[in-house]
């Protein structure tokens, strides 16, 4: 028995499907079912009752997993604690978002505030959110609370949720000067949408499904490209008020959505298992008391 074995079998525990897990575990399902058999045969009972492409897991296998659970969990801390030990580790924060267009500004405040601390920030996709070691990887994730479903052993922190759903058009446009506008009088337009990897994507298909409107979406892009194309014409957009204050839509101009009106939340999330150096808890006490008064009325 080793550890990658207990690891394998974790995450089959909490997916249970074995073509999925090996997926995620970035293995072919044939080596995760010898290694799960393996371990079996070891331990001399089953684990999983198998049921056509799904396992799950039997007294045993839910015994066994709950040790399991408290092994790695130990192990990873203890892992993370003697990292922490180095210098260099021990100043840099390393944190994932699935929005990464709206948090620059807070992380330059932070940097003015810790000079001496570094940040390293990745942006991860919606799928990579089901990855079982993502917050193995980084100390925190910022995400949509429609973005995962988190797992039991995470903590969490809302950041804000009076962010809300704004209509983005050309400097221009004949509705350039609205201030507030419902979504079925643009229902015709054609729309620059985000790419279904993005967190904002789904944010942009629940405003119309929340409409009950099919948009005319001419075009899928990233966040940079959005703007460009909605500022040279070729569609309108969806986007959020935050998103406008910061400065991240160029000259586009920005109206309140409502009906149908749709609040948008940021959550910071961080394994509480897993050693945090004093870099990691001033970042947290930071970023959650950095958006406490913070505006998001569009002037």
């Amino acid at each position: 028995m080793d550890l990658m074995q207990l690891r394998y079998f974790r995450a089959l525990a909490k997916n249970g499907n074995l073509t999925q897990t090996a997926r995620l575990l970035y293995i072919a399902p044939p080596a995760l079912s010898v290694s799960i058999s393996r371990l079996e045969k070891e331990l001399g009972v089953q684990l999983f009752d198998r049921t056509g492409r799904r396992m799950y897991l039997n007294s045993c296998g839910k015994a066994f997993l709950e040790k399991v659970d408290t092994i790695l969990g130990s192990l990873d801390y203890a892992v993370d604690e003697v990292r922490g030990m180095n210098k260099k580790n021990d100043h840099t924060i390393y944190i994932a978002s699935t929005s990464p267009n709206v948090f620059q500004m807070c992380f330059l405040a932070f940097m003015h505030s810790f000079p001496h601390y570094n940040l390293s920030h990745t942006w991860v996709r919606s799928d990579q959110l089901r990855s079982h070691d993502l917050m193995q990887k980084y100390n925190f994730l910022i995400a949509s609370p429609g973005d995962f479903l988190p797992e039991p052993e995470l903590d969490s922190c809302t950041l804000y949720d009076k962010d809300y759903v704004v209509l983005l058009c050309p400097a221009d446009h004949p509705l350039s000067k609205r201030k507030v506008i419902d979504l079925a009088e643009v229902k015709d337009f054609p729309f620059v949408a985000l790419s279904p990897d993005y967190s904002s994507r789904k944010l942009f298909d629940k405003v119309f499904e929340k409409a009950k409107i099919t948009p005319n979406i001419v075009m899928e892009c990233d966040y940079s490209m959005r703007y460009h194309m909605v500022e040279q014409g070729a569609g309108l957009s969806i986007a959020t008020a935050h998103t406008k204050i910061i400065g991240h839509c160029g000259t586009c101009c920005a109206i309140k959505i409502d009906p149908p009106y749709t609040p948008r939340s940021q959550i910071i999330y961080w394994n509480k298992a897993m050693y945090q150096s004093e870099a990691s808890k001033d970042f947290l006490e930071f970023i959650c008391n950095y958006y406490e008064n913070f505006s998001f009325e569009l002037n």
